[in-house]
């Protein structure tokens, strides 16, 4: 009885041994991502406490809430060019300040010197070289350029608790916008002026330049 018992341990075992080698072998890991998963972080936008009308139970102007080309695409400011300024401090009589000593006619002039720069660096692009020299002329000029045609549209203040990245509260803080219009035909005249006497200024030495330069003229022929 002991030899059979024996007997058929050792049948157990071989079939336990011959079985392992026979096994397929277990299919591998799926392979990890490399690098670090992103993770986008929450934003916490500023919370208004009070603005301008709040105590008359008044609503923000639509235009606070649209960047100046946004309000130039509206039938409203369709013929303007429109410019917002804004300014942000710990104190409301402070801000106001800054709007005291604020020089309409020099802030629009600069930001017009800056539009101008702008669309001409994102069209530019095979004709740059030969013609930027001839554009930061013409921006120099609009940055002393008067608008008798500019007119204060709009303020508005309001008071904001704003947010640290881990939501909580950070710093209350007073932010005040300025809108201002210029007509588009004034704005548009004095460009074409700047082109026109920076070309009679310092003439172009080849064709290639004459031709870049009246593709600048054609690029602010409908605006800027």
């Amino acid at each position: 009885m002991k030899k059979l018992l024996s007997l058929a341990a050792l049948l157990v075992l071989i079939a336990f041994i011959f079985g392992c080698a026979s096994a397929p072998e277990p299919a591998p890991e799926p392979e990890k991502p490399r690098g670090e998963i992103k993770v986008e972080p929450r934003v916490y936008p500023p919370k208004t406490i009070e603005h301008k009308t709040s105590a008359l139970g008044g609503e923000p102007p639509e235009w606070v809430f649209f960047e100046a080309d946004e309000l130039e695409d509206t039938n409203k400011y369709k013929d303007y060019y429109v410019f917002k300024f804004d300014q942000a401090g710990q104190d409301l009589e402070g801000v106001k300040a800054w709007t005291r000593s604020f020089v309409a006619a020099t802030e629009v002039a600069r930001m017009v010197s800056t539009r101008v720069m702008n669309k001409f660096a994102g069209a530019m692009v095979g004709d740059r070289d030969m013609v930027e020299t001839y554009m930061e002329e013409v921006a120099k000029v609009m940055a002393l350029a008067e608008y008798a045609g500019a007119r204060k549209a709009g303020d508005f203040w309001v008071h904001q608790q704003t947010y640290k990245d881990d939501g909580k509260p950070d710093k209350k803080q007073y932010r005040y916008w300025m809108l201002y219009t210029v007509p588009r035909d004034q704005i548009d005249a004095a460009i074409e002026r700047a082109l026109e006497g920076e070309n009679a200024k310092n003439k172009p030495k080849t064709e290639e330049e004459q031709a870049a330069r009246d593709r600048v003229r054609e690029l602010f022929s409908e605006g800027f």
